[in-house]
């Protein structure tokens, strides 16, 4: 049992320090586009995930459509993501980088969370600090369900970019995608195939892999054996 519980841990160690960040940016106008059968078999292994992923810890019950978590996600594979990137060119006229990341994936997540400090529908009784004090438990426990989404989606040997989104979280995208104006985008994941890995394309690493330590920890003493 010993010995099991010790590769399981190891399992996981390695796991949270394989996952990578990689931005690939491709228009979806020339890259190629995924055979049916492997989108179907990616859309089984990321619905999968997903629920997995929601088994992520949180406070509060949010009461939203009959449904307890705080987060939300909206999945895209690949000829939806294609569309959306048409959308922010031709009737958004956006020239940032989101369409390129669009044009790359083979799949889109877009996680959002659902705040309370706005909501003026339900739970009167509770003041705005309250309020504020529940949406920083919503967003925490969203952001440990988007970490658990990615790790799973390395262990699947899926590529992984967390990006904060940028227009993908503006009102006229939710409307194109039908999403409630209620929510927050906290991460659109961009996720890549193993067979896009020669793809022509821009990549880049994540910024901020080589800049890790051990600083920010710190171990507090007892404070009565202090001197």
């Amino acid at each position: 049992m010993a010995n099991t519980s010790g590769q399981v841990l190891e399992s996981v160690r390695s796991l949270i320090h394989t996952r990578r960040t990689e931005k690939v940016l491709a228009s979806h106008k020339s890259s190629p586009a995924l055979a049916q059968p492997r989108l179907k078999a990616y859309e089984s292994v990321i619905q999968q995930s997903l629920l997995d992923s929601g088994m992520a810890p949180f406070h509060y019950d949010r009461r939203i459509d009959g449904i307890a978590e705080p987060w939300r996600a909206h999945a895209l594979m690949q000829p939806a993501a294609r569309s959306l990137a048409s959308f922010l060119t031709d009737s958004m006229g956006v020239t940032s980088k989101e369409p390129l990341l669009l044009g790359a994936c083979a799949a889109l997540a877009l996680i959002t969370w659902l705040p309370e400090s706005d909501d003026h529908t339900e739970d009167h009784d509770l003041s705005a600090v309250k309020r504020r004090r529940r949406d920083e438990e919503h967003l925490a426990a969203t952001g440990a369900m988007v970490q658990n989404f990615l790790l799973l989606l390395t262990a699947e040997g899926l590529g992984t970019y967390w990006s904060s989104g940028g227009v993908l979280g503006e009102s006229d995208v939710f409307g194109h995608l039908g999403i409630s104006p209620r929510e927050r985008l906290i991460a659109a994941i961009f996720i890549a195939a193993p067979e896009q890995a020669d793809l022509p394309a821009t990549r880049k690493p994540g910024a901020h892999r080589d800049k890790r330590s051990d600083r920010w920890i710190r171990w507090c003493s007892d404070p009565s054996t202090l001197v």
